[in-house]
């Protein structure tokens, strides 16, 4: 007769569940974080910044902009527009290194920067909309905002790229950018969620204006948390080849580095093409379909299963493959996704949520891709200088891409066509764009990887 001892197993649990989250820290933190290193603390306030830098972007941003700029009655082709001028103003980051090469130590300059940039997007943005000013006036001054505050943190951003680079050694990158993407796509949306479900109160009392601004707002103690972490990081000397930096040697250097020229190429045609539909996907569902924040956020959720059991499958894709063979072949499927949503309407919107889940599953390799991409191919000294070529070129394309999405949405305003029984507008046929474009960029990735790899073979 089989007896079970139920003190035994009691114990046998308790003690378990003392050592489980002990376990699964340390399986977490396995290959980056070492007790005692200091290193490793560096890397731990590294991915804590990630998480509040994070958080901030997303709920002063996306579909939070978007639905702020709905509320102060800007039309498709001003929302298309804030979108241009942010990447207009990151542009200046080809000439961050005259300023963040002349300084040793950077530190201080980036974080005081920072504040200013800061305060310029929660701050002076969130009280725009609520000046006693015409519309109009309103519209203009938000966007001279955007461009000031775009234009200093280009100032700023290579300069924490490399400065954070210094944590983290090439043989741990793959696991620990691919715990950071996990874990922020996690604490991130735990965060929009709440964000959300906020709007929709405010919204639900009539005062989505109002409720939008105060989120906007509330994201100032989270800056407090995030500027901490910065200021606790150890910073050290960075390698140079002693050349001062000019604006014709900033502009040269890149263009002598074949290899790293290739590394741009291949991350500007991602972000060319994923930046064509900037938030008119957004404006689409909220003004159009009619759907909720929260809505639009708990599908989001979905990205979190995606994370938790795909990064692993992702990460051994990239200890197999190139870091650019995954990005191409991930490209290759996500396109499907922006089929899929051109199809999405009022009456199909049960589709949403099984397209976005495929779209996510796809999302994880491509973001886990990206966080080691500028950094591939990279010369050793001066990397503040290949930092700053890569960000201007990305956001040049990105730019572009925008541009070309504005363009598309402005002249195609009032286009419907029908294709398979649904009545598609011009943010459905966007979709379709897009779509056919991104086919063509996974393909030229992936036939610039083969041949860079067939070179490789016979030199």
């Amino acid at each position: 007769m089989l007896r079970i001892d139920i003190r035994r197993v009691g114990r046998q649990l308790g003690e378990l569940s003392r050592r489980a989250p002990g376990a699964v820290r340390a399986a977490a933190a396995e290959g980056w974080y070492f007790h005692g290193d200091a290193m490793s603390q560096n890397r731990l306030r590294q991915l804590k910044f990630n998480y509040t830098s994070n958080i901030i972007a997303n709920l002063i941003g996306g579909n939070f902009l978007t639905g702020l700029l709905i509320m102060m009655n800007a039309d498709d082709g001003y929302i298309g527009l804030i979108s241009i001028i942010a990447f207009a103003g990151n542009l200046f980051q080809l000439f961050s290194p005259l300023l963040l090469e002349r300084f040793a130590q950077r530190k201080l300059l980036l974080i005081r920067v920072r504040c200013a940039v800061m305060f310029l997007n929660i701050v002076a943005l969130g009280a725009i909309p609520l000046l006693p000013a015409p519309g109009p006036a309103k519209l203009v001054a938000f966007a001279s905002v955007v461009l000031v505050a775009n234009v200093l943190s280009a100032a700023i951003a290579p300069g924490f790229a490399v400065w954070h680079l210094q944590f983290t050694p090439w043989n741990m990158r793959a696991r620990y950018f691919s715990f950071l993407s996990m874990s922020n796509g996690l604490v991130v949306a735990i965060a929009v969620l709440a964000g959300s479900k906020a709007a929709d109160i405010f919204e639900a009392a009539g005062l989505e204006l109002e409720g939008l601004v105060i989120l906007r707002l509330a994201t100032a103690a989270i800056v407090v948390a995030d500027l901490l972490q910065l200021r606790k990081m150890d910073e050290f000397p960075y390698p140079s080849d002693g050349a001062r930096p000019s604006i014709k040697s900033i502009a040269l250097k890149p263009l002598r580095e074949r290899k790293y020229l290739l590394t741009v190429g291949l991350a500007c045609i991602w972000h060319f093409t994923a930046n064509i539909p900037a938030s008119y996907y957004s404006v689409y569902l909220l003004r159009d379909v009619g759907v909720s924040y929260s809505f639009i956020t708990l599908v989001s959720m979905l990205n979190i299963p995606a994370l938790i059991f795909l990064t692993p499958f992702w990460r051994k894709k990239l200890g197999k493959y190139s870091w650019f063979m995954v990005l191409g072949m991930a490209m290759g499927l996500y396109l499907l996704h922006l089929v899929g949503l051109s199809f999405v309407t009022a009456r199909t919107i049960f589709l949403y949520p099984i397209i976005l889940l495929y779209a996510y599953v796809l999302a994880v390799g491509i973001n886990l891709s990206f966080t080691n991409i500028p950094y591939v191919n990279i010369p050793e000294k001066s990397q503040t200088v290949y930092i700053a070529f890569y960000s201007t070129m990305a956001n040049l394309a990105a730019l572009l891409g925008a541009t070309t999405g504005r363009m598309f949405v402005t002249r195609a305003a009032g286009l419907t066509v029908r294709l398979f029984g649904v009545s598609m507008g011009d943010k459905q046929l966007l979709m379709l764009l897009v779509a056919a474009l991104m086919l063509v960029g996974a393909g030229a990735i992936l036939l610039l990887e083969r041949r860079t790899r067939a070179a490789a073979d016979a030199g």
